[in-house]
């Protein structure tokens, strides 16, 4: 994708509860999970193998999660409390509680931190967002391609694939990370979104399939 077309829209995500879209570039995107690669291996001293669990709603910050486990072979759950880091929204830190590793993602549709967008963390925990930034958007270790992990799949080859959400790590292959794989861009909506307005966005971004 970064040799073919660095710039067009790869990932799309909409929020119908807050009327946020944001658009990932296929630049944009491997940014992102270099820097989520760079602070597991350094901020959190995972290697490959290590796992993390990622309870957070749908939004474009699980998804560079994903990506940057995916850069360095970390493996993902998305409700194993043992796991190595936890990856978890404010309301839900309670159920980590004493955890060593909990890193707060706040909803805030530009990736804000808690504390900058006037919250208040919890002792204990890491405020994802500003952490985040703060490691290189360049990856030198050597990583898998999508193609190579995503071997299978029965999504048309440059298809914009429109998607209301991943509930598991399955779904979210299919959504996401296979359309990516064969060249095209996923559009997922969250929030609520009747057939109508899924329509509409459907025939404003061009999608070409459907999950």
């Amino acid at each position: 994708m970064l040799a073919l077309d660095p710039a067009s829209p790869r990932l799309t995500v909409y929020n119908e509860s807050t009327g946020a879209r944001l658009d990932f570039s296929a630049i944009t995107l491997d940014n992102w999970a270099s820097k989520v690669g760079n602070m597991l291996l350094e901020e959190l001293d995972l290697e490959e193998g290590s796992l993390i669990t990622i309870d957070l709603p749908v939004s474009w910050q699980a998804a560079m999660i994903m990506l940057g486990a995916l850069a360095t072979s970390v493996e993902v759950s998305f409700d194993d409390p043992e796991a190595d880091a936890i990856f978890t929204s404010l309301d839900r830190f309670s159920h980590y509680k004493g955890h060593s590793d909990v890193l707060i993602v706040s909803e805030d549709p530009f990736g804000r931190g808690v504390v900058e967008g006037g919250g208040e963390l919890p002792n204990g925990a890491i405020d994802f967002g500003p952490t985040v930034r703060f490691y290189g958007d360049q990856f030198f270790q050597p990583t898998r391609t999508l193609p190579e992990i995503i071997q299978h799949s029965d999504v048309p080859v440059g298809a914009r694939v429109l998607a209301t959400g991943w509930s598991d790590i399955e779904s979210f292959n299919h959504q996401v990370l296979e359309p990516l794989a064969v060249g095209g861009s996923a559009v997922i909506v969250t929030g609520l979104a009747d057939i109508e307005r899924l329509n509409q966005i459907a025939t404003n971004e061009k999608t070409t399939h459907r999950i």
